[in-house]
């Protein structure tokens, strides 16, 4: 019994080790490869029920009952952060969906990135926001690493609608890989503003829609404001990006409405006030179908399918291999 306990005790420990690793990574699904701590508690079943071991057998339950415990506590930490932003959209009066009706979202964040892969946008609040078609959207995307792993990006952002449809212009914070780049050939668009220039990263396939968009006004107010994050001017839109946890999503509407005044030349003008917002529309948004329980009790359950399949499925094939290696002659117990 007490060699039970130990394993369960170990295993256990070693799964919310994992779980404490991938959530300080910055992952915002943190048990979404879950699969594979519930297949290496089948793999520990399997030499447990070979080698009748109770340490082994105990690490298997443990494995188990820890892997269950996190894709269930991952699930409620997912959903109140749904809850947070839901909250934060009655604020703001603007309505919440899971995941954007089009990939639109997700190329205009993507191009302002322009890294990793599996990017994924969700938790959007999208409606008028003092006379501007906005939205804000949770942004994510994961980078390969030089050790055969992947990292975790996420940044919140904000998008306003402008009525210019000109290429893409991306204003970045300059860091070491870009002036490496630079010193190599890969320059950016230099604006002729030497503080400007060195503290930003400016790129477009339009150099002259740069220069027009990117002004004296504009310049002088990122070098106070923009600091710090990415901002992406074209296909109709200005997105900001800031990195998860470093601007609120109200701090950056008000950024992208005042880049964007001064983007069109409107800053000065006055908006036509909207009319008050009955925000009993927006409570059923609050309380809808959490899609997290059912995303965690699908998880488990395939998880305890793949314990008890694995074991299954080697014994099988163990048995397989015995009998065409009687029926060749190759060989029989």
């Amino acid at each position: 019994m007490l060699e039970f306990v130990f394993g369960a005790f170990v295993v256990a420990d070693f799964v919310l080790l994992v779980a404490w690793i991938t959530t300080s990574a910055g992952a915002s699904d943190p048990a979404r490869r879950s699969w594979a701590l519930f297949l290496f508690a089948g793999l520990l079943l399997f030499f447990a029920f070979a080698q009748r071991n109770p340490l082994l057998f105990g690490g298997a339950i443990g494995g188990v009952a820890a892997t269950s415990a996190f894709v269930w506590w991952a699930a409620r930490r997912n959903r109140r952060g749904d809850k947070q932003v839901r909250s934060v959209g009655y604020e703001l009066g603007l309505p919440y969906e899971e995941e954007p009706a089009s990939g639109e979202l997700g190329d205009l964040a993507s191009a302002l990135t322009s890294a990793g892969t599996r990017n994924s946008v969700q938790r959007v609040l999208a409606g008028r926001w003092r006379g501007n078609d906005v939205t804000v959207f949770d942004y994510s995307f994961e980078l390969d690493t030089p050790r055969a792993d992947t990292v975790e990006r996420n940044f919140t952002c904000a998008l306003v609608a402008i009525p210019l449809e000109s290429e893409p212009v991306t204003i970045t914070t300059e860091t070491f890989l870009t002036r490496v780049a630079a010193k190599v050939g890969y320059r950016d668009i230099q604006l002729g503003d030497a503080d400007f220039d060195r503290v930003f990263n400016v790129r477009s396939k339009d150099p002259a829609a740069a220069l027009n968009l990117v002004g004296p006004a504009v310049r002088s107010w990122l070098g106070e404001r923009g600091r710090g994050l990415n901002f992406l001017i074209g296909r109709g839109a200005i997105l900001c990006m800031a990195p998860e946890g470093t601007a609120s999503r109200a701090q950056l509407l008000e950024l992208v409405t005042t880049l964007r005044g001064l983007v069109t030349g409107t800053g000065g003008t006055e908006v036509t006030p909207e009319p008050d917002l009955d925000r009993r529309a927006l409570k059923p948004t609050i309380a809808v179908v959490d899609p997290h329980k059912a995303v965690a009790a699908r998880r488990t359950a395939v998880g305890v399918a793949i314990v008890i399949l694995v074991p299954l499925a080697l014994v099988a094939s163990a048995y397989v291999l015995l009998y065409v290696a009687c029926a060749t002659g190759s060989g029989c117990l």
